[in-house]
């Protein structure tokens, strides 16, 4: 998702969030049948959308409205691109960075840097509802979509992973992860959660049930953002330093492909009906890996 030590480009990663936003209202106007039988059309950027000073290389879109979420790190604001191309956005905690969000719930989460803090968002009001302390700077949220418990990776001293009650809005558990964790991808089927730590070119494997990590798989150097494709039981890791992918199934725990991609690869989506992930790099370039 994103870094704090790191310097961060802006084009490629907004061009991404249009087009992202663009497939999910599109995919909106089908019936399910349609998008199970169907292959999306080739992407394309529609669009280049200002949202603030410093938006950081993290997006996500609600699946269940189309709307796009973007972080902007140097006026502390979250942004929304609704489908329709309408735009607005709200005040967060101080230097924004990662965001995730809960369609079923209609909340948002947004860690901050300084205040190592998560903003709690309610999308229909579009105010921030709760602030809640998890540990030195937080990067990179995500959501359990099964029990609706937040996984956050802080990379201050004595990095962690920690777990957040969404009806406390507390921190229950810390899970100790390797050295630096910068993201969380958690596998909606068997919701094992997946973390790069940058600083020792691994993923921690934590498992739901007990919040223990149960595997610890080597990858490529400075591994950044993390991202699942469910159906295809794959996980996607970007090494910032290798200008790689590493693709890991997720049944066998193991690294089956390394993918050669552009320079200073951070932020990873993927299009699950098409299994196609994109890549943002630091050179202002996307690259986008077909299975």
């Amino acid at each position: 998702m994103v870094g704090v030590h790191r310097p961060r480009r802006r084009a490629a990663w907004i061009a991404v969030a249009a087009m992202l936003f663009t497939v999910a209202a599109c995919g909106q106007s089908r019936s399910d049948s349609a998008v199970d039988d169907a292959p999306l059309g080739t992407p394309t950027v529609t669009a280049t959308v200002n949202v603030g000073e410093g938006p950081l290389l993290d997006v996500t879109v609600d699946p269940s409205t189309g709307t796009a979420y973007v972080t902007s790190s140097r006026d502390d604001l979250l942004s929304m691109i609704d489908a329709d191309g309408g735009i607005s956005a709200i005040e967060v905690g101080r230097a924004p960075a990662g965001v995730a969000v809960d369609p079923s719930t209609h909340t948002a989460y947004v860690t901050s840097l300084a205040e190592g803090a998560v903003s709690v968002i309610d999308i229909g009001s579009r105010t921030v509802t709760a602030t809640i302390p998890v540990g030195a700077v937080p990067q990179g949220i995500e959501v359990d979509p099964s029990t609706h418990a937040l996984y956050v990776a802080t990379t201050g001293p004595g990095g962690a992973v920690s777990v957040i009650d969404p009806e406390t809005l507390t921190v229950t558990d810390t899970i100790t992860a390797g050295r630096s964790p910068h993201d969380v991808a958690v596998d909606p089927s068997t919701r094992t959660a997946f973390v790069p730590n940058a600083d020792d070119g691994s993923v921690s494997v934590i498992d739901p049930e007990t919040l223990t990590v149960t595997d610890t798989l080597q990858v490529g150097k400075q591994p950044y953002g993390a991202t699942v494709d469910p159906s295809a039981r794959t996980v996607y890791v970007t090494n910032l330093d290798d200008r790689s992918v590493s693709v890991i199934d997720t049944e066998t725990r193991t690294v089956t492909d390394t993918v050669p991609v552009g320079s200073g690869p951070q932020g990873v989506a993927v299009d699950p009906t098409s299994h196609t992930a994109y890549v943002v790099n630091l050179d202002d370039s996307v690259s986008v890996i077909e299975r």
